[in-house]
């Protein structure tokens, strides 16, 4: 479970001035021939109306002034002309019986339009009413459009990965700024293992086209004090294969990873808190620091190959994983989280090239969490080694849309990487983002979470044209990286190591496409940087180049990065 916090509530609606005398040329409705509910009035004292007046006295409860407009299905922007005495006036506008929009907004002596919503107004007649310490001229409302996202370059960060994880990460792709995938977190303790996948099923008769699963009581200092795991990727394998439709459905895995060793397992902080900060003195950056042979260095790699061996069960099966470990590290609720950006980077590497490298695991698109922090960049492992970047927020506001998030990440990220929301407590109005241009590639709802939701909601947003659910997913298997497509030698970089065994240095040859900075790192097969070489600058064409060879005998690791390329060989070492 996630830590328990009150978050600030996001505004829903920014409040714009706009300048005076701007366009009426779309719908404009006088104040004046409104309904006048209360002391509402038409007056005409004040100057530079339009029309034949304006309307004031609607300050008191009780008064108002309700306009009835005509609407073919636009999402608009809707502008009020208003002025008054003060500095300052407040207001409440309400569309329909929709929930009213209350705020404050710098005024003048002169009429001048304010943005006061945005909204899709359904084809046909629409009531908006106004209340407020201002006097209105007009209400007007015109179309507004916002950019969908741009959509990344079709590289994952595994250049291995295998056809079904290009498969599905090219169907991301497509349907980016498209269609928001639906998603929902399971539980990781009683049965059955789709529980809350299931009540998302009973409430919208919809089938969410991601399940989110927990690898938590895989960890090994679980099982340790009792946890029994019993074949639940199993089971979670059996979800996703095709169903009696014939549809497929995609796997997110988590792990909440339990401290590998010094649980405190009090009263106060039991063994199954084990991946909380509070609840374990484990030093992570101290066990990086260890390396190979120290003690707690190989408890870190026995828990991340006890999690290859689940991870290979679904491969076996050929079922790609959007996989999303260490999450929400800069915030430093969990273990992961508790030392420096840096030492997290490497440990992400570390758990990064051990499942790739040394497990030979290429059904993975690795999703890292953001989190905020005083430079929360320093916590991002690299685009080598992410291929979605995600959000997990809470929100005390169930109407939230999560604006500022999303165009956070946007500017961050946006041009490289996959955007989602990885969990969420409540459920964003997903026709009401896209209006907007906020296009997750897919929402994922924390378990329990969902029945918070009223049904209604719930069921208009299963069922939006926007959102994708399982049964309306089609074959993704048959989508093609446009990277894959024919591959060329250039986009293979084929690589060679000569000699190879060596006892000394070898020599590296591979081909460039294009001009493009060089890196050669060599790890050694628990996942440890041995050696890093910058070659810097190269030109397009053959390179060749001397590698120096590790001092002790063994298998290495040797991956080479061009631009946005990356390779792998194996070296043998004889001394």
């Amino acid at each position: 479970m996630l830590r328990t916090a009150t978050l600030r509530t996001a505004t829903l609606l920014a409040v714009l001035l706009l300048a005076s005398g701007a366009s009426r040329a779309q719908a404009l409705f006088e104040a004046e021939d409104a309904a006048l509910v209360g002391n509402a009035a038409v007056a005409t004292e004040r100057a530079g109306y339009s029309g034949t007046g304006y309307v004031t006295g609607i300050v008191q409860p009780g008064d108002s002034l309700r306009f009835t407009v005509d609407a073919s299905g636009d999402f608009v922007q809707i502008r009020l002309a208003v002025a008054a005495n003060a500095r300052f006036a407040s207001y409440t506008v309400q569309v329909d019986d929709q929930t009213p929009i209350s705020t404050n907004v710098p005024v003048t002596g002169a009429f001048r339009e304010i943005v006061v919503a945005e909204r899709r107004l359904s084809p046909g007649s629409h009531t908006i009413t106004v209340h407020g310490s201002f006097e209105v001229d007009y209400l007007t409302f015109a179309p507004v459009s916002y950019p969908g996202p741009a959509v990344p370059p079709p590289v994952l960060s595994d250049p291995d990965a295998s056809p079904s994880a290009r498969a599905l990460f090219a169907f991301l792709l497509d349907e980016y700024g498209e269609h928001i995938l639906s998603a929902q977190q399971d539980i990781y303790s009683g049965s059955p293992r789709t529980a809350e996948i299931d009540y998302v099923t009973s409430v919208t008769g919809k089938v969410p086209a991601i399940g989110g699963f927990d690898l938590i009581d895989y960890s090994p200092s679980r099982i340790q004090f009792g946890g029994a795991p019993r074949d639940w990727s199993e089971e979670w394998i059996g979800w996703a294969q095709t169903d009696a439709d014939g549809k497929e459905g995609i796997v997110n895995l988590m792990w909440h990873w339990n401290a590998p060793t010094d649980l405190y397992n009090t009263a106060d902080q039991p063994w199954y808190r084990g991946f909380y900060t509070e609840a374990t003195s484990f030093d992570f950056a101290d066990a990086l620091a260890e390396g190979p042979g120290g003690a707690n260095y190989d408890l870190l790699l026995r828990d991340i190959d006890a999690i290859a061996v689940q991870l290979q069960k679904f491969e076996d099966a050929d079922i790609p994983v959007l996989w999303r470990p260490l999450h929400e590290a800069a915030g430093g609720f969990f273990w992961w989280g508790a030392q420096s950006g840096a030492d997290y980077v490497e440990l992400w590497r570390l758990v990064y090239d051990r499942l790739t490298d040394v497990h030979d695991l290429h059904n993975l698109i690795w999703v890292w969490t953001y989190e905020p922090a005083s430079d929360p960049l320093a916590w991002y492992p690299g685009d080598d080694y992410v291929d979605v970047v995600g959000r997990d927020f809470y929100s005390d506001d169930p109407e939230t849309l999560i604006t500022s998030q999303w165009e956070l990440l946007q500017d961050a990220f946006g041009a490289n990487k996959l955007v989602s929301l990885t969990e969420s407590g409540t459920l964003p109005d997903m026709d009401d983002s896209a209006d907007r241009g906020i296009w997750w590639s897919w929402f994922n709802v924390w378990n329990g979470f969902e029945r918070d939701i009223p049904a209604d909601r719930l069921t208009r947003i299963y069922t939006s044209e926007v959102v994708l659910t399982r049964d309306e997913l089609p074959d993704w298997r048959d989508y093609t990286l446009a990277t894959a497509s024919e591959p060329t030698p250039e986009a293979q970089i084929p690589l060679a190591l000569y000699p190879n065994p060596t006892s000394g240095a070898t020599t590296l040859t591979l081909t460039l496409a294009a001009t493009v900075d060089v890196t050669v790192d060599v790890f050694d097969l628990t996942g440890r940087l041995v050696s890093r070489q910058r070659l810097g600058v190269q030109p397009a064409g053959a390179l060749q180049a001397a590698v120096t060879a590790p001092t002790a005998s063994g298998t290495y690791l040797v991956r080479v990065a061009a631009g946005d390329r990356v390779s792998h060989g194996r070296l043998v070492v004889t001394r």
